[in-house]
């Protein structure tokens, strides 16, 4: 019988064409948005003062230590920044990197599992063109970082299971993993392991594979790596370190919710599967194609196992905590990827059957899917055609999807499958090259850098600027300037930054009465607060407004 494509190509070719994908897709033009609030400029700003203070295991925020994470991702971002400067692609290099990685990872996973190249190659794909993943692989955060290191971790022990031989070198590998895992993202780094493995353990009888040296000596290495910076931080800082990492950062996600609205029990089961997006229909068959794997007794039900309480070990720590982001749940994607990548290789390996007929449903549905994608679209961006100013790049998008459903229907028809599938990277890739076209409409609403340069020609001073709570950080960041927060009513940073926070109607007088006059970058809410508690007292003048941000000027009104 003649090899297929896959099977025809080495492992070595197929991770250079995946890696060239992977920075199509996760890297390339990073460089061309600036940083955007709240989180990158956070990050960026964090290792910015690390290096300016020369603390690269310390992280800090206005020039004080703060412990959100430990030291890893930030000082990765700090050595970019010392290294390449604040140029955005250079500061968005290290999570785009680690996504590229990650489909490398991925697919080496996917192969150790079930030994099929195409499998792998799609799995790699999937992940690679998921919509969360393109906007984690953009984006300065810890996130991907920490999420390819706990992959890695999970794959390293999959490997040290199959393979006995090679058993000690896995498990000392996979602790090294956990305790790097740890030193990005704190405790989930430990359990986000220990929960997928030992359910797994227990599902295949077998906890005994744990009683050996090689556990011991990977566990006394994981203390080594991980414990070190956790005792030199308390040495330095003292109980506060612990009520602030642990007890703050830690310990008050699971009773507090930083995000009320998304406090709910459907949150992270809808994103598990809108997140894979465009694949997300592949869904259903894919677990069907799981269940038939248990019900005949296949040897892929073991690899599904261990995918599934990947899953499941990551989902029931972060579900019952009460606060709740995308990002917690990020890890549990590559486990997805790799589950829709095994039905969509299936389906390639047959020519009828129910897995085909199942493809052809979802090719259908995804056609329609696109149209009413399409429809819906086109009736917000008229709708909101003052604040999108351009609409040309919307309508070039709506071209390229229906183009795209087309084709879709087309290849189905003509049972083209391999062609069909690579349809769905090009529905990723138009929306891309979409956001490529928008960026100069979209760039003043979700970056400060526009405001903050004609702040910085406006005023030349080095007096502290007040800020509304969301802009903070980006204005610090394109500025340098000290900062003060209006929140009026709030409840202040999660975790405290050592800044005055202004959250009533006395601090912000009170913050006024310092000088004669104060500048203000702040959104539209807080230009109304500012009015109404300066009545009588101050003069405000609106000098410019860019992206919902508006520069003001306030003096005291003269006897």
């Amino acid at each position: 019988m003649k090899k297929d494509f896959f099977e025809r190509l080495g492992h070595s070719k197929l991770l250079i064409i995946l890696a060239l994908l992977g920075y199509m897709f996760l890297m390339y033009g990073n460089g061309i948005i600036s940083m955007t609030h709240p989180d990158e400029v956070f990050y960026i700003q964090s290792a910015r003062e690390m290096v300016a203070h020369n603390k690269w295991f310390t992280p800090m925020i206005f020039d004080g230590v703060q412990f959100e994470k430990p030291f890893v991702a930030f000082s990765l971002f700090a050595f970019g920044v010392k290294y390449f400067g604040l140029d955005p692609f250079w500061c968005r290099f290290f999570p785009s990197l680690f996504g590229i990685i990650g489909l490398g990872v991925t697919y080496w996973i996917s192969f150790v599992m079930f030994q099929r190249k195409r499998l792998a190659f799609l799995s790699g794909i999937i992940l690679g063109t998921s919509f969360i993943y393109l906007a984690l692989s953009r984006a300065v955060l810890t996130d991907m970082i920490f999420s390819v290191i706990v992959t890695a971790s999970l794959g390293m022990f999959y490997y040290a299971y199959e393979n006995p031989r090679h058993k000690t070198k896995g498990l000392l590998l996979a602790s090294v993993l956990v305790a790097l895992a740890v030193l990005t993202k704190g405790l989930l780094g430990i359990t986000f392991f220990a929960a997928p493995v030992l359910m797994f353990l227990v599902y295949r009888k077998d906890l005994k594979f744990l009683k050996c040296w090689a556990t011991f000596w990977s566990f006394l290495l994981f203390l080594a790596l991980a414990l070190p910076w956790h005792i030199a931080m308390h040495a330095q800082h003292g109980q506060w370190f612990l009520e602030e990492y642990f007890g703050n950062v830690h310990w008050r996600r699971i009773l507090a919710s930083e995000h009320a609205r998304l406090d709910n029990w459907y949150f992270y089961i809808a994103l598990m599967f809108v997140g894979v997006m465009p694949w997300f229909l592949f869904w259903i068959p894919a677990a069907k194609n799981i269940r038939e794997a248990f019900k005949e007794k296949s040897d892929d039900r073991y690899p599904f196992a261990f995918l599934m309480f990947w899953i499941l070990g990551v989902y029931i720590f972060v579900q019952p905590a009460h606060s709740k982001l995308a990002s917690y749940i990020f890890p549990v994607f590559p486990a997805i990827a790799i589950i829709l990548a095994s039905y969509i290789d299936k389906m390639l390996r047959r020519e009828k059957g129910t897995a085909v007929s199942s493809f052809n449903i979802c090719a259908r549905m995804m056609s329609v899917f696109l149209l009413g994608v399409i429809v819906t679209g086109l009736f917000f961006a008229k709708k909101y055609e003052a604040v999108l100013v351009n609409l040309t790049p919307i309508y070039g998008f709506a071209i390229c999807l229906f183009i795209i459903a087309g084709m879709i229907l087309y290849f189905q028809r003509s049972k083209n499958y391999t062609k069909l599938i690579f349809m769905y990277p090009a529905i990723s890739a138009m929306l891309l090259a979409t956001l490529f076209f928008a960026r100069p409409y979209i760039e003043p609403w979700v970056s400060c850098k526009h405001i903050s340069e004609v702040f910085n020609e406006i005023d030349t001073s080095d007096t502290p600027v007040l800020a509304s709570k969301f802009y903070v950080r980006g204005i610090r960041y394109y500025t340098d300037r000290d900062m003060a927060v209006i929140d009026i009513n709030g409840k202040g940073f999660w975790s405290p930054h050592p800044i005055p926070f202004l959250n009533t109607d006395q601090k912000v007088l009170d913050f006024l009465d310092k000088r004669p006059t104060t500048y203000a970058i702040v959104k539209e809410g807080n230009v109304k607060d500012l009015k109404r508690i300066c009545k009588g007292r101050y003069t405000i003048e609106e000098l410019d407004g860019i992206g919902g941000k508006f520069i003001l000027r306030i003096s005291k009104m003269q006897n």
